[in-house]
């Protein structure tokens, strides 16, 4: 019985993780460049292949005897990429393939991000707005005027329109992690880097697109599917529960009437 208490308490545990994971990707579906979060559940069956080496593991342990409850194992930020909305603002650039923007924040520390809904500062940088400067081949980029152009690997154009041409400026720094679940979360849909190799010319793996954004990768119907089996494990392990609260109680009532 006490098996039962742990076994309906882990799924309660578990499912009010995994809402509230759903709940933070529903609140992000309108978040430019936002990555949803995901979680996978170890189960009865997995810790068997487990101990009895199915999957190639050093590990062999005897079985025995314990509970085996239903637990969280792995959080993980799904890192596909989202859709494009076109915006026709200059300043609002997007990534198609692989990598990220790297802003440098007000205390010199760079972070990766996919949303580009940057600006102009009173100075002339282009800045993702409340958080730092927009990192180029040079540092810190300074356009100084929404009269430009953006190539396909991240070059930037100041519009001559006298002698009608492009004069090149600067090229942004496009970062491609080495190891995506090295990353950490950060506020903001900002991510903290750790090894990263720098885009180039004639890197094929992305392309820089102006006047638009990547919009949030969060699959509303799915969140929403998701959610609804989520809450009616939860009920159900709640349900349980009581049972079990209820069993223990009755059990103690009339082992104290026999004693």
């Amino acid at each position: 019985m006490v098996r039962g208490f742990y076994n309906a308490g882990s799924g309660m545990v578990t499912q009010e993780k995994r809402l509230n994971m759903i709940s933070n990707n529903l609140a992000n579906v309108t978040t430019a460049g936002y990555k949803k979060d995901g979680v996978t559940m170890s189960t009865f069956g997995e810790h068997i292949a487990v101990r009895m080496n199915a999957y190639q593991r050093e590990r062999t342990d005897q079985i025995g005897r314990g509970v085996f409850m239903q637990t969280t194992d792995i959080d993980y930020t799904n890192y596909s990429q989202g859709g494009f909305e076109m915006t026709g603002r200059p300043m609002d650039f997007a990534i198609a393939g692989e990598g990220f923007f790297i802003v440098r924040d007000y205390n010199d520390v760079d972070y990766f991000t996919r949303d580009g809904q940057f600006s102009l500062d009173e100075e002339g940088y282009l800045v993702h707005p409340g958080f730092g400067r927009v990192q180029g081949v040079d540092g810190d980029i300074i356009i100084g005027t929404s009269e430009f152009k953006l190539g396909e690997n991240g070059e930037i154009y100041i519009i001559d329109w006298d002698n009608d041409e492009l004069v090149y400026l600067t090229q942004l720094l496009i970062a491609q992690p080495d190891d995506y679940d090295a990353l950490h979360k950060a506020p903001n849909g900002m991510f903290i880097p750790q090894e990263y190799t720098l885009g180039g010319i004639g890197d094929s793996s992305f392309t820089t697109l102006q006047g638009h954004v990547e919009r949030s990768n969060v699959n509303m119907a799915m969140e929403m599917t998701e959610m609804i089996a989520a809450q009616r494990s939860l009920q159900s392990a709640s349900q349980i529960l009581k049972m079990y609260d209820n069993m223990t109680e009755q059990s103690y009532s009339r082992i104290s009437r026999i004693t």
